[in-house]
């Protein structure tokens, strides 16, 4: 067996409207073409590509993993991203990696599946200008996200 990539992650929800608006609104994935499943859902994608797949499939909670912890994507403009998600009352956190232009902002999605926003370049080199803090991965995650539509 051999993986080459990652491609997709499915989330679960009871709420399909909300996630939807989330991921579109507050992240700005685009909804795109689903094949049509007997449930209700929607794929989001980062331009062509079905990156985030979610469904009402399953209650979420029904059967977790502890293990898994967060998903990431490699966004840009730090700056407009901290605006978007203020004007969503998006609670969220971020911090640099150390020995890398590596800028982080971990928020969660409605279900409370925890996102992670990967900033590098100019946005992680403003962001060390601007003080952030470094390796605080142990100082607790986001807990609650309260989106207004």
């Amino acid at each position: 067996m051999a993986i080459s990539d990652v491609d997709h992650v499915n989330v679960t929800t009871g709420d399909l409207e909300r996630m939807r608006f989330f991921y579109a609104q507050v992240l700005g994935l685009t909804e795109g073409v689903r094949p049509p499943f007997s449930r209700p859902g929607a794929w989001m994608y980062i331009g062509q590509r079905a990156v985030v797949h979610i469904s009402t499939g399953r209650v979420p909670g029904s059967r977790s993993s502890d293990a898994f912890d967060h998903i990431a994507f490699k966004a840009n403009d730090l700056e407009a991203t901290r605006a978007r998600l203020r004007r969503h009352d998006v609670s969220f956190t971020e911090f640099g990696v150390p020995d890398r232009e590596i800028h982080q902002l971990f928020l969660r999605d409605p279900e409370g599946m925890q996102i992670e926003l990967v900033f590098s370049g100019e946005d992680a080199r403003m962001a060390r200008k601007e003080g952030a803090a470094l390796d605080v991965t142990h100082q607790g995650y986001i807990n609650s996200v309260d989106i207004k539509k």
